[in-house]
């Protein structure tokens, strides 16, 4: 019995490389020769090729050292012989091979064109892959490699899409160019070191002429082989034309093993050459090059293939690093881990766009018009996927991308950065760009079609997904939820308001459409989950998806302007998010992200700099506030409501989580203080100005956010200040509660007859009435109380004062606007009942803003006298009101417009033009001469680094 161990040990040893390569060579030929029924062979080759798997990784957990050691093929001993072995890196990515290839051969079982050629040619291209994962020896690998590229490129010949054979033709002859470049390579190597085991090289390989000349020819074969620019011009006629499973195996593994290669090889034996210059620029050009070229297609296969192009370039920025540094082994990780969510969610993609264009027959983007609403479950794995691939927190693609940027952010690689994060710009760019073309209203409406067939992509996307949650649950990355004293002041206009949304969504839709419904409580979840964290990056996982969520809210608007102003909203979001991806990696660098440790204080100037901008453009500051007067009037009301009432006001708790009461005094906050000021003037100002009531309320948001700005201000110069940290939470309150029940009115406001007017308009007076601090409201408590707070230190903390006349011209434009427009004749709703009760909750919000601030004079009572504070306050709301009806008089007579910023122009999609840069270089490094000068210039830039 002592020795059942190792007798099982050495049995699933001997058994793997007949599971893993043997098996499918053997299923090859039963498909060629017919012996086999497709059927058959799915169900004897996928169970043993998944065991074969599965005993691996159960030797390299058990037994690591005899994986390690491997296996010498027909026992001949090294330096002669070939040897296969099994490390943690090739496990991974073979475990990936297998997931992706069960997929796309069920998704394929269905395929009748020339079934038997199709499955010969891929149990072979199984075989050879597993085939690269194990071997050690390089001459093997080039077998192998031209086994794959053969066998590849005869399953893009057989595609309908590829009718003469075209695209197979080139893909051909750059794989047979790229082999003799890997062969030459190959030679030079053998011819020096008798041996080509590349442990053993690892020892032997030096720095001289030769061995440059050697990784000089290997490396240009394999960047071929991977697609990585300039070298590119083959693979997206490939991935394109062929079909979709196919495409999934040549995206997902068929290019990342070519790049698991080049690892290989210069993080082994030509790592003394120190490349890194040289692929870093090469990194950073397929990336940037190839989310270029994916922005600017209109075909979805295609943008897909571009997107290969641009993904690889991230994992060859790996190679730029240099591996004497502490954070290259998670570098590394992170580069893996990056390869295996790529290939999960791009398997996921190719499989949902295969589905996709045979249910529309056609591959153009426009033809997916309102597809969501038709196949809603193909478009959530396709959705799921593409997160994933943009790096949407806590998802594979996040976790490998953050590994890696720590990587780059600690080695200080600063231009490396930069592109990295443009990167991933561009990669939310042409992907949301897929999906709000899939989101616009149908042209007919047509039933919801029934498919089995978007399960796949939804389970590839649920794994890609999985990698990533389970990384970071390993690592002890986020903390238990909890509540707090800053938590339960957040917490509750959340509590008022989300009720009454959902609500009313439930029982008077507004839009008509379940899916904003399930936008809806989505929302909530991440709203609660950004409330209750404890840790940095739990906060920003919710702040990423509340802002892709605001996104999809907006987009259900129906003004004519809702389209820009999703854009303009998602492309500052996105600028947002990879700033405060950029700081995550610095505060993991530099820490903890427990947010008892990480503060504003000890975080580096260039942190603190990201996680400011991040927060700024979140709460929609003044400079970076664009996205505000552009998107609450397109949004529909209710998520205006939300929008301005309670996800704004995450940026202000994210500053009070960084400024602790026991963190030390930021310098900065006299500046923020100054600017939160004028912010607060220009939004009262503008909103003055302005031409729509919703447009009104959303510069007030802008004014109301620079208080906020200019309390938090004031708080990092004292950060022990519990009562002007107690001040910034209840205008939060006050603000919340009143916007929300503004913007609910001024949605509902034109359907309203004349008696609901006058009593909903009450309600909307006592809000506004809120927002400008009138005597003896919750507004004028907690402003008089923050004037008192901010002179005590020392500050003009008058100035509040002219911020209070802007917000009062800013309601009474409101006012009049919303009096302009005629009263609807019939009552809003056909249900009085139910429209009571959700009136009623209104109130409820209405009248608490005004209410609940007051609550706190007796635990928190006004330190001067509150009589004069109010006749104060009714001197002020004279003037400004008489200033303001002078000032709406003057514009109304003279026409003033107010200073906006324009939002983002709709890029011209719809075709690709000739005109474009990217398109015409495109078209000339299809050609055979062009692709000749690029190997030269790759040369020659790598002999230059050399030399």
């Amino acid at each position: 019995m002592l020795m059942l161990p190792s007798i099982n040990a050495s049995l699933a040893f001997n058994t793997l490389p007949v599971l893993l390569v043997i098996v499918p060579l053997l299923l090859s030929i039963a498909a060629f020769t017919r012996l086999l029924s497709i059927r058959h062979q799915l169900v004897i080759g996928i169970p043993l090729i998944a065991l074969g798997n599965a005993t691996g990784a159960w030797l390299v957990d058990h037994n690591l050292a005899l994986v390690l050691d491997g296996w010498l093929l027909g026992g001949w001993a090294l330096p002669i012989g070939i040897r296969w072995a099994l490390e943690p890196t090739s496990l991974v990515l073979l475990t990936l091979t297998t997931v992706v290839a069960i997929a796309a051969s069920l998704s394929s079982a269905g395929d009748r064109i020339k079934r038997h050629e199709y499955w010969t040619l891929w149990w072979l291209m199984w075989a050879a892959l597993n085939t690269l994962w194990l071997s050690r020896d390089l001459f093997n690998v080039y077998v192998a490699l031209e086994l794959l590229s053969l066998s590849a490129a005869g399953l893009v010949a057989l595609s309908p899409k590829d009718p003469y054979g075209f695209s197979a033709l080139r893909y051909v002859l750059v794989a047979l160019i790229a082999s003799l470049l890997y062969l030459l390579g190959v030679g030079l190597m053998y011819g020096t070191h008798a041996t080509l085991d590349i442990d053993l090289l690892n020892e032997r390989a030096t720095s001289d002429t030769l061995h440059a000349i050697a990784a000089l020819c290997m490396t240009l074969g394999l960047m071929m082989k991977a697609a990585l620019v300039p070298l590119h011009s083959w693979l997206p006629q490939a991935h394109s034309r062929a079909s979709p499973a196919v495409s999934a195996m040549l995206s997902a593994v068929v290019v990342a093993v070519a790049l698991y290669w080049l690892w290989q090889l210069w993080l082994g034996p030509f790592k003394m050459l120190s490349m890194q210059p040289l692929f870093a620029f090469l990194g950073g050009l397929s990336l940037l090059w190839g989310g270029v070229n994916a922005l600017q297609q209109t075909q979805l296969k295609r943008l897909i293939a571009y997107s290969t192009i641009s993904q690889m370039g991230y994992a060859l920025l790996l190679l730029s690093l240099s591996t004497d540094a502490s954070s290259h082994a998670l570098a590394q990780q992170g580069a893996t881990t990056l390869l295996v969510a790529h290939g999960l969610a791009k398997a996921g993609l190719f499989l949902a766009a295969g589905y996709l264009v045979f249910y529309h027959q056609g591959d153009q983007l426009q033809q997916f018009t309102g597809s969501t609403y038709r196949l809603p479950w193909l478009w959530a794995g396709f959705a799921l996927c593409a997160a994933s691939l943009v790096g949407l927190p806590p998802s594979g693609g996040f976790v490998g991308k953050w590994w890696l940027f720590m990587g780059l952010w600690e080695q200080q690689r600063w231009l490396s950065a930069t592109v990295f994060l443009l990167g991933t710009l561009l990669t939310a760019g042409y992907l949301t760009r897929v999906i709000a073309i899939a989101l616009r209203p149908a042209p007919l409406p047509l039933a919801t079609a029934c498919s089995y067939a978007g399960l796949l992509p939804l389970l590839l996307g649920c794994l890609a997904w999985g990698v990533g949650m389970t990384l970071v649950i390993q690592n002890g990355y986020l903390a238990l939820p909890s509540i707090d004293r800053t938590t339960r002041y957040f917490a509750l206009p959340a509590l008022l308001i989300w009720p009454l949304i959902l609500l009313w969504q439930y029982r008077h839709p507004s839009p008509p459409s379940r899916f904003f419904a399930v936008i809806l409580w989505l929302t909530a979840l991440f709203h609660v989950i950004a409330l209750t964290s404890q840790d940095w990056l739990t906060f920003y996982t919710a702040l990423a998806w509340l802002g892709i969520l605001g996104w999809l809210l907006i987009l259900h608007g129906k003004a004519s302007t809702t389209p820009q102003a999703g854009r303009t909203y998602l492309a500052m979001m996105l600028v947002a998010e990879v700033l405060l991806f950029a700081a995550t990696a610095s505060m993991a660098l530099q820490g903890s992200l427990a947010f008892e440790k990480a503060t504003f204080a000890s975080l580096s100037v260039a942190t603190a700099l990201l996680v400011g901008g991040g927060l700024a453009i979140k709460s929609g500051v003044l400079g970076v506030h664009g996205w505000l007067p552009i998107a609450h009037p397109a949004a529909p009301a209710l998520a205006s409501a939300l929008l301005s009432g309670v996800m704004i006001k995450l940026g202000v708790l994210g500053a009070l989580r960084l400024t602790p009461d026991n963190a030390s005094a930021v310098t900065a906050g006299e500046m923020l203080f100054y600017w939160g000021v004028l912010a607060a003037l220009y939004g009262g100002v503008q909103g003055t100005f302005s031409g729509t009531p919703k447009t009104v309320l959303a510069w007030s948001s802008v004014g109301q956010i620079g208080l906020l700005s200019a309390g938090v201000g004031i708080l990092l110069l004292v950060p022990g200040n519990d009562t002007l940290r107690t001040l910034i939470m209840l205008l939060v309150i006050s603000h919340g509660l009143a916007k929300s029940a503004l913007f609910i009115g001024a949605g509902q406001w034109g359907a309203l007859s004349g008696r609901q007017r006058r009593i909903i308009g009450a309600g909307m007076t006592i809000a506004a009435l809120t927002l400008v601090g009138v005597p003896f409201s919750g507004g004028l408590y907690i402003k008089s109380w923050l004037t008192y707070a901010i002179s005590t230190q020392g500050f003009a903390g008058e100035l509040l004062t002219f911020a209070s006349i802007a917000t009062a011209g800013a309601m009474l434009r409101y006012g009049w606007l919303l009096l302009k427009q005629p009263a609807a004749d019939a009552p809003l709703n056909t249900a009085p009942l139910v429209s009571r009760w959700l009136w009623a909750g209104w109130w409820l919000l209405c009248a608490s803003a005004w209410l609940v601030p007051l609550i706190w004079q007796w635990w928190l009572p006004y330190p001067g006298s509150w009589m004069a504070a109010n006749i104060k306050a009714l001197g002020v709301i004279t003037v400004s009101g008489s200033v303001a009806v002078a000032t709406l008089y003057r514009c109304a007579t003279f026409q003033v417009k107010p200073i906006t910023l324009s939002p983002l122009t709709q890029f011209p999609w719809r075709q690709a033009t000739r005109s474009r840069f990217a398109w015409r270089v495109e078209r000339q490094l299809r050609h055979w001469p062009v692709i000749g000068v690029m190997l030269v210039s790759v040369s020659s830039l790598f002999l230059i680094i050399y030399l």
